[in-house]
């Protein structure tokens, strides 16, 4: 193994340990987030190094995935690769504001027009307003009033309620409220 891919290694294990840490001495969220983006720029820089995404998957599991210590829970190479994501995002700071979770969702072809309005609002706004901002955006109002008057969408909404979103549930039964108490 090259020298710098041996480097690339010992940073990963060096951050696992970090965002894996349990103990009354443990690091904070905020150090562990870090550890995560870390961990994806030293993924990052080893997938340049080999040729293919089946390279740094065989990589990961011979030099990462296998070398951790056994009191680090389980690492496998959807968390690396959901990590790598974090730096082709964007800074530490800009994945902090739209929260790691939605990262994956952004980077999506077909949610290039979600990612530019983000990165948008956190270029232009203060991270307390981009937050909001940011939410509205990766999870938008749906308005069902159309659905509740209209009987036959209704009845065929209703039909396939389990189906629904938590959030589209909830907006379903604000707008047969709305409705009912016209």
């Amino acid at each position: 193994m090259s020298s710098a891919l041996t480097e690339q290694q010992n940073i990963i294990l060096q951050y696992l340990d970090t965002t894996h840490y349990i103990d009354i001495n443990a690091p904070t969220a905020e150090e562990k987030r870090e550890a995560k983006y870390k961990i994806g720029q030293a993924c990052n820089k080893a997938r340049e190094i080999l040729c293919s995404d089946d390279a740094f998957l065989d990589w990961a599991w011979s030099n990462v995935i296998d070398e951790c210590p056994n009191d680090i829970e389980e690492v496998t190479p959807n968390t690396l690769t959901s990590w790598r994501m974090l730096p082709k995002f964007g800074t530490l700071a800009q994945c902090e504001l739209v929260g790691f979770t939605h990262i994956a969702k952004l980077l999506q072809e077909k949610n290039a027009v979600m990612k530019a309005e983000v990165l948008a609002v956190i270029a232009n706004n203060d991270p307390e307003s981009a937050k909001k901002l940011i939410q509205t955006i990766l999870k938008p109002a749906i308005d069902y009033t159309p659905v509740v008057t209209n009987k036959k969408k209704l009845a065929a909404t209703v039909e396939k309620a389990d189906k629904l979103s938590k959030d589209a549930l909830v907006a379903l039964v604000k707008a047969m409220h709305q409705q009912m108490t016209k």
